[in-house]
């Protein structure tokens, strides 16, 4: 009888719950993790409103509802610790195609939904801070760097002055002949800080990109032409990049979630995520097909500078917000479940999120190899579905460094 009155009122909430790949849907999922992002978000921001942001975002780009949910959820939990709302602006909620093998093995292609606070967001949070009065970004040309109107030095008298040249034809002002770029904070006690990146240091951002990079392949070894902001707004993704390096060492009003020094738990975050999704009574959101996602691998190789990961999978790059399309794939940030309710305290939890964790954070090959070997001493205790996800993570690292 009991277990006919638990299956009854399972059916009734079933019933009442709105189909979870619509607006509603999510927000009727978000509506039962309001505690947890108001325990997350900073006292200026309301559940109410970040909820609404967010929906806005999925109504604008539906991808979102077709994403992982958890996936979906955990980066909603980043950026309200973040205190930034994920509108286009301060931060992006963003589409990764990853592949990633199923419960039988095969390699199928998930669409993930990954958290990446934009240039707005950083500069918001750095002005912030009370300590910085203003912070800026610029590029310089080869003409003005030949005519020396562009002046950098280092050592004990370090110096900075660019005078911009408005005379410059359209030809000097290609992106081919930007050679450097550099990011200029001013204190309150009018002293000043800057960070100066030559094309060099650039292109090997750049080249961290799988959609943007010169020369890459998929995992067929078919040619893939670069894409995206860095093809498009070249100018405006070396000034994100300088403004980012920079940033690291800048005071800000709270911590922006980063991959090379992040002081945010992303085990915490997850188990906050799985508790929304433990609460329904009903299955996330089914996957799409693969055969309805895109064929060739999307996942984004770590930025060894900047501490993000290269861009892919979203169309929604503009010329104030170029970056849109970047974030960290969630199998490299810790994002490990099976779904089931025992798992959000399973005792391998902690052990799969620090694999994945130093995974995308690997620097090295070494870091790599190192990641692979303390995995397969644990590969015997952890679920397939972990497994799998740690040895696409490992993969993806050695991939970074040719391997």
């Amino acid at each position: 009888m009991a277990t006919q009155l638990a299956t009854r009122d399972a059916s009734n909430v079933a019933a009442r719950r709105p189909d979870p790949a619509t607006p509603q849907g999510l927000a009727f999922e978000l509506d039962k993790g309001a505690e947890q992002m108001r325990r997350a978000l900073p006292a200026h921001i309301s559940p109410e409103k970040f909820q609404r942001t967010i929906i806005t975002a999925a109504q604008a780009n539906p991808d979102l509802l077709r994403a992982d949910r958890q996936s979906l959820l955990l980066a909603c939990m980043k950026a309200a610790q973040d205190g930034l709302l994920p509108d286009g602006r301060e931060a992006a909620l963003v589409i990764f195609n990853n592949r990633e093998k199923d419960g039988q093995g095969k390699w199928v292609t998930v669409k993930r939904a990954t958290y990446m606070p934009m240039v707005y967001g950083l500069r918001k949070k750095i002005l912030q801070s009370g300590e910085i009065r203003d912070i800026t970004a610029k590029v310089v040309y080869r003409a003005e760097y030949e005519r020396g109107t562009f002046l950098y030095e280092e050592g004990t008298e370090r110096m900075l002055r660019h005078k911009p040249d408005l005379l410059l034809s359209d030809e000097d002002m290609t992106d081919d002949n930007i050679v450097a770029a550099y990011s200029i904070a001013t204190f309150k006690d009018g002293s000043m800080s800057y960070e100066v990146m030559s094309r060099a240091e650039i292109n090997k951002v750049r080249q961290a990109s799988k959609t943007g990079a010169v020369g890459m392949t998929n995992y067929k070894g078919e040619p893939i032409p670069p894409k995206g902001p860095w093809v498009d707004w070249f100018g405006e993704m070396a000034k994100k990049t300088v403004m980012r390096r920079h940033a690291k060492t800048l005071p800000m009003s709270g911590d922006i979630i980063d991959i090379e020094g992040r002081e945010a738990d992303d085990a915490e975050l997850a188990r906050s995520a799985r508790h929304v999704l433990d609460v329904e009574t009903e299955a996330p959101v089914a996957l799409p097909q693969a055969d309805e996602l895109a064929g060739e691998d999307d996942t984004p190789a770590h930025d060894p500078e900047t501490g993000e990961l290269a861009e892919g999978g979203a169309d929604t790059a503009t010329p104030d917000n170029p970056a849109a399309a970047e974030g960290p794939a969630d199998e490299q940030r810790g994002d490990a479940h099976d779904g089931t309710d025992d798992d959000a305290d399973a005792p391998y939890a902690a052990t799969v999120a620090e694999l994945l964790d130093r995974a995308g954070r690997a620097e090295t090959l070494i870091d790599a190899k190192a990641v692979e070997k303390d995995w397969q001493g644990h590969m015997a205790a952890l679920p397939d579905r972990e497994n799998a996800l740690i040895e696409a993570a490992v993969k993806n690292a050695m991939a970074r460094f040719g391997k």
